[in-house]
């Protein structure tokens, strides 16, 4: 099974050598929503498992470190690959994202992970 997102909003923050990259179906904070996240890791969450990127899809409990095998731009939307661990933890197969309308911020934050997958 496919997660497929009309992303409405899109938005991007990079800060305090955090890195946040998200979509939602309707305003920030949207009900349906993916979310990719890098952090420079302390040693503590390098030790934990948690260093890398981090993807989370709807809630939380649908969130994991070390999910994403590769993204890429096809046409007018965006498909991950998920690792089998990825695949596990979301609960999906693939994602596709389509974003409307597609803007320069969504380049950016494509540039910018290609830095940590």
């Amino acid at each position: 099974m496919n997660f497929e997102l009309i992303a409405k909003s899109v938005s991007l923050h990079e800060e305090d050598g955090t890195f946040v990259f998200a979509f939602s179906d309707d305003e920030p904070g949207g009900i349906r929503y993916l979310m990719l996240q890098h952090a420079l890791p302390q040693e503590q969450d390098i030790q934990l498992g948690l260093g890398g990127l981090y993807i989370e899809r709807d809630d939380q409990k649908n969130g994991c470190y070390h999910g994403v095998h590769a993204i890429k731009r096809i046409d007018d939307h965006i498909e991950i690959d998920l690792t089998e661990h990825g695949m596990q933890k979301l609960g999906v197969d693939k994602i596709i994202i389509t974003p409307t309308p597609w803007t320069p911020v969504i380049d950016q934050g494509l540039s910018r992970l290609m830095d940590f997958v």
